[in-house]
């Protein structure tokens, strides 16, 4: 697929902005991340560690972290399912390498 700009041809890519079969975890409104938000998204070089911690006493933890794993680019940021995006993204390289 290609677009004009200019009068050139440029390469479109398509990126997808969620995967609908990992639906977004059912809140049911115990979760941790619901008390404040900034929390989950602490600066870099700030300790990730309690934002995690808390992760672990969730009830939804494995449906968050799902579809975090499967909707990087809605996901982004922050920690979800008790993991920071680098960790997100280590899953997943790790992940198409076994399939590859």
């Amino acid at each position: 697929m290609t677009q004009k700009t200019d009068g050139k041809p440029t390469p479109v890519i398509a990126i997808p902005l969620a995967d609908p079969s990992v639906p977004y975890p059912e809140i049911t409104g115990s979760e941790p991340c619901l008390q404040d938000p900034d929390f989950w998204f602490p600066e870099q070089g700030v300790n990730a560690g309690p934002p995690k911690a808390f992760c672990n006493t969730c009830p939804v933890l494995a449906d968050c972290r799902a579809w975090a794993l499967a909707n990087p680019h809605l996901a982004g940021e922050g920690i979800w399912g008790g993991m920071s995006r680098t960790e997100r993204n280590a899953v997943r390289r790790n992940s198409m390498r076994r399939a590859a």
